[in-house]
């Protein structure tokens, strides 16, 4: 299947006729998809800021309780990101903007499944009152600065779509 046919099925499902023909189903998406964005970046505001040395009323594993409030905005946004794209593929498809917030949400993804696996289990370790280590430092900022970008490229994908950039 070539770029251009996949585009045009994509264009043809279900999905997409609803999203193109159901006036107010982009702007529920939108709304949606602003719940999903104060969950996730609210939520990881929390976990990020606690695990570099900030916010310390708050305790470690405390912190840690609010990643599934984070993967739960995470969710709502890939499901109204995926009806975005089908509400017009080839306009995405063609948006460099598109593509770097692709790229920074993978990049935002990896580094989340790096703090699961390598940085969880030390966070849990350390002692109440006590900081993490660097690793872990560098990670909660990674985060934070990975989906504020996410974040900015998305409120910019209109932008350059309208000025012919994408």
């Amino acid at each position: 299947m070539s770029e251009t046919e996949f585009l045009a099925w994509v264009g043809q499902t279900p999905l997409s006729v609803f999203m193109v023909q159901t006036p107010i189903a982009f702007s529920v998406c939108e709304t949606l998809h602003f719940i999903g964005l104060c969950l996730l970046i609210g939520a990881l505001l929390i976990v990020d800021l606690r695990m570099l040395g900030l916010m310390r009323v708050i305790t470690l594993r405390m912190a840690l309780k609010f990643i599934p409030i984070a993967i739960i905005g995470f969710v709502i946004n890939a499901v109204t990101g995926v009806m975005f794209f089908t509400s017009n593929p080839p306009g995405y498809w063609t948006n460099w903007m598109f593509w770097v917030k692709m790229a920074l949400i993978l990049a935002a993804g990896l580094n989340a499944v790096w703090f699961a696996v390598f940085e969880e289990r030390k966070v849990l370790a350390v002692p109440q009152g006590s900081d993490v280590d660097r690793a872990t430092k560098i990670s909660a900022g990674l985060s934070l600065g990975l989906w504020l970008l996410v974040l900015l490229a998305g409120r910019l994908l209109p932008l350059t779509q309208t000025l012919g950039n994408g």
